[in-house]
């Protein structure tokens, strides 16, 4: 490497010494009457101004060879043997977004390519030292295993680097390599965007290569059930700078069969485009497509068919007013029936007919105090568990709702008004729930808002996502599907859209988690059946790439670094210098002898 480039202007010296050479008098002949009155009677042919054709003595090539060296030492280079190089941690980016594809190749491609550049380079501006470890950086930093210790292994250890994940947290994994190594080993951080804000100076190297591209993609999706129609519902999105055409088109997977390709239009920079559509029952998984453009992952989608079967809910004993309230909030969720026998879930008075029902039952108990001297009005703030998929969408705010603020309950508070629980969760071993609601709907208005009828929803969706098999059939890239195994199940096999089959052992009737780490259809084999889940990119923030950008920041080269891994050789270039010099002064001296 060169510690002062700039000194590189030196040669421009080079072509000046040459021009002189190339310019050349034209000699005259002039007849004399003798000699020895002339002081020198040889033909200059040391410069003048006038071109005549190119003579190259031996002279030239070590006067250009001296200003060449002299040049070369002025810019004191340096240079750094591989055994002498500190350690190496390179952080992958391993976001989809590294998948965008310009002139004919990705990002992740330019990337490679200079890594293998830099890992045989020792005179480049920022070379390797050995050995190296890699960090896959996705939503969790994740260390390959071994180290590389020549550019060989770093080659094969870097195959194994894909780009899959919604995002990619390079601070945890910047954090995650300082910990595990010794302070004088250095971090290069690869990816396609700047950092948010600043890095170590003489330890960290921040590569950046991205592009600034405009994209269109598909970044929310919805299908369910309800009122016995299959409902789908799209959101896609132009997220570049100008104005692009939409042209999308859903396909019957099993048969590629079109479905639906509504009329192309135009989408201004930014804006979202709405589609609700009907599909027909009979049809199983479909396939949303975008027109090819830069990003290529976030523009097909595969949807599943949600559960079509509705949940079974009876009612029990409660008080006539409100239990029609709650009878007409069932049907018009759109998700459950009313049935006699044979229940999913129940709603009655606390411990009306908890001990009658089935294990796997689940049972909404309502506790209704009529004395009015225990009730009390609660007009908020509430204390709501947003966490819980009870109360997905509920506002709670202007409403009156009065409870007695002395009952016990059992379970985990889901909402409460400040240290009085009104609406609690209690799991059961077999996995049955007790869901425990207080109220006194004389004196609240809680029935009579939008609030209620949500929240009966929230709590029968509930119940059909605790059904044995998969709880939600289409994912967003990066969650987590889970998977309800039915009794006997004691193994499951996983088989994801890439790679090979994992089986998870022990099963024993507990919910099983399943990373949704690639886009596709993921397939859970158990005792009991055959199960699909799909995932999709689905994300608006890392399928934007307006904020990309090839750049380099930061520098491995401080004065600790200069000091302790570099050697100047620039005594080597004048010593050479002065060897030539000495073969200049030597051959002039005998051409001068041979003129005498």
């Amino acid at each position: 490497m060169l510690t002062v480039p700039w000194a590189l202007l030196g040669l421009v010296s080079i072509p000046i010494v040459f021009g002189i050479y190339f310019f050349r008098t034209r000699s005259r002949r002039h007849d004399v009457s003798c000699l020895f009155l002339w002081a020198d009677h040889s033909q200059a042919k040391q410069g003048g101004r006038r071109m005549q054709r190119l003579q190259l003595p031996f002279l030239i090539i070590l006067e250009l060879l001296v200003l060449l060296l002299l040049t070369i030492a002025a810019s004191q280079p340096m240079f750094r043997m591989e055994s002498m190089g500190k350690p190496t941690i390179i952080i992958l980016d391993a976001s989809y977004s590294m998948n965008a594809e310009t002139g004919g190749e990705t990002t992740q491609k330019r990337a490679v390519r200079d890594l293998h550049r830099m890992f045989t380079a020792q005179l480049g501006s920022q070379p390797i030292g050995y050995p190296i470890q890699f960090i896959i950086a996705g939503a969790k930093p994740q260390l390959l295993f071994g180290r590389a210790k020549n550019a060989a292994e770093a080659r094969n250890i870097l195959e194994s680097w894909s780009c899959d994940f919604p995002t990619a947290d390079l601070e945890t994994a910047i954090s995650l390599a300082a910990n595990i190594s010794i302070p004088e080993t250095k971090i290069l951080v690869v990816t396609d965007h700047l950092p948010n804000g600043e890095i170590a100076e003489g330890r960290v190297l921040w590569k950046s290569y991205g592009n600034r591209l405009d994209n269109m993609a598909i970044i929310n999706v919805n299908r369910v059930f309800q009122d016995n129609k299959d409902r789908l519902l799209l959101e896609i999105a132009n997220l570049g700078e100008k104005a692009q055409l939409l042209r999308m088109s859903i396909i019957e997977t099993q048969n590629q069969r079109l479905l639906f390709q509504p009329e192309n239009r135009t989408l201004e920079a930014g804006q979202t485009h709405l589609i609700r559509t009907v599909i027909p029952q009979d049809i199983g998984a479909i396939e949303v497509r975008l027109d090819k453009d830069v990003l290529a992952i976030d523009n097909r989608l595969t949807i599943l068919p949600p559960n079509r079967r509705p949940v079974r809910v009876q009612l029990g004993l409660l008080p006539d007013d409100f239990s029609e309230k709650i009878k007409k909030a069932i049907e018009v969720s759109g998700i459950a029936v009313l049935v006699q026998e044979r229940p999913e879930i129940v709603f009655g008075l606390q411990g009306s007919e908890l001990q009658s029902l089935e294990k796997t039952t689940w049972f909404v108990s309502i506790i209704s105090e009529t004395d009015t001297a225990k009730i009390k009005p609660f007009i908020g703030p509430f204390v709501v568990d947003h966490s819980s998929p009870l109360t997905a969408g509920l506002s709670l705010q202007g409403i009156v709702w009065s409870a007695d603020d002395t009952q016990e309950m059992r379970g985990v508070p889901i909402i409460s008004a400040g240290t009085v629980p009104l609406f609690t969760e209690q799991r059961q071993r077999n996995g049955s729930r007790i869901l425990t609601l207080q109220i006194n709907d004389q004196h609240s208005t809680l029935t009579t808002e939008p609030a209620f009828p949500i929240l009966i929803w929230n709590i029968l969706k509930y119940r059909t996502s605790q059904v044995v098999g998969i709880t939600e059939n289409n994912l967003k890239l990066g969650t987590e599907a889970e998977f309800f195994p039915a009794q006997g199940d004691e193994t499951i096999e996983i088989k994801p859209p890439q790679g090979e089959t994992k089986t998870v052992v022990s099963v024993s009737g507990n919910p099983v988690k399943i990373p949704a780490e690639l886009t596709g259809v993921f397939r859970v084999k158990s005792f009991s059946g055959t199960y699909e889940f799909a995932v999709g990119t689905l994300s608006a923030e890392e399928s934007n790439l307006l904020n990309l950008k090839t750049a380099t920041i930061g520098n491995w080269f401080d004065e600790e670094t200069l000091r302790t891994e570099f050697q100047p050789f620039a005594w080597l270039l004048l010593l050479t210098t002065l060897i030539v010099i000495t073969v200049h002064h030597w051959f002039i001296s005998a051409q001068k002898n041979r003129t005498f």
